[in-house]
């Protein structure tokens, strides 16, 4: 496989992997008897871009949040 074959698989595991945990937090046990089936098979197209969105913006989050404490902690000091 060419690099590119790599980077999709790579992002198709990714999304598979943070899909599937969404869905497990989401789904009640009982539930509706939903499946991630179609979201799935929007991922077989999409991941190689869905990835680096997904953890981009998770970066940004974890940065951000890291800042407010930073400034929460600041403000108690003085």
């Amino acid at each position: 496989m060419e690099f590119f074959g790599y980077y999709y698989l790579i992002c198709l595991i990714y999304c598979l992997y943070m899909s599937f945990k969404k869905w497990n937090r989401a789904v009640q046990a009982g539930g509706l008897g939903i499946t991630p089936g179609l979201d799935t098979m929007a991922m077989l197209i999409m991941c190689w871009a869905l990835a680096p969105v997904d953890i981009f913006l998770t970066w940004v989050r974890v940065y951000k949040e890291a800042e407010e404490a930073r400034r929460r902690g600041s403000k108690k000091r003085l």
